[in-house]
């Protein structure tokens, strides 16, 4: 079963800007309040999450250029899948994109880069704010439009996850045999 091939292989790796909510989507994957103050996370968080029968490792990097300019090579190794989150604005979806071009030059072809279009519950309330497919447009990677303070996306989020895992692992199954 592939499920069960992944228990100790996965790595999810989130990166992003100050403030977009990669944090926010780590609490929504791993634990059941999500707090809404705003603490830069200084390196990077580590947690394991299992849900059904899958075990997965996500990093979560602080934003900040130190850790984007100089640690961001080594932190995506081994990574199986890469979050790249933006928070919606024009801006931070192109710094985004930038983002996303030097991850590409780092991962290999086997590791999907997402988007997640965070604060889409922002875009009726501040115009400067970009619909999911105008945002995926811009980025050029498969992007879903998330509210990462809201716990009912956490189901969502999961399924994102498992159908990206179950791809990767295909791909690795038909390298292996």
């Amino acid at each position: 079963m592939i499920g069960s091939r992944i228990n100790n292989l996965a790595k999810i790796s989130i990166i992003g800007y100050p403030a977009v909510g990669k944090t926010s989507l780590l609490k929504l994957l791993s634990q059941k309040l999500i707090d809404r103050i705003y603490l830069p996370t200084q390196g990077f968080d580590l947690k394991t999450v299992e849900f059904e029968n899958y075990r997965i490792k996500i990093w979560d990097f602080g934003g900040q250029n130190i850790y984007m300019n100089s640690f961001l090579s080594s932190y995506l190794l081994g990574s199986d899948i890469v979050l790249v989150v933006t928070d919606s604005t024009l801006r931070n979806v192109m710094s985004s994109r930038v983002l996303i071009d030097v991850a590409d030059k780092i991962l290999d072809d086997e590791c999907p880069i997402i988007a997640i279009a965070n604060k889409q519950d922002l875009y009726e309330q501040r115009k400067d704010r970009l619909e999911v497919n105008k945002i995926e447009e811009i980025l050029e990677v498969q992007t879903y439009g998330m509210i990462a303070i809201d716990p009912s996306h956490k189901l969502r989020l999961i399924k994102i996850i498992k159908n990206e895992l179950n791809k990767v692992l295909s791909r690795k199954e038909v390298v292996i045999n």
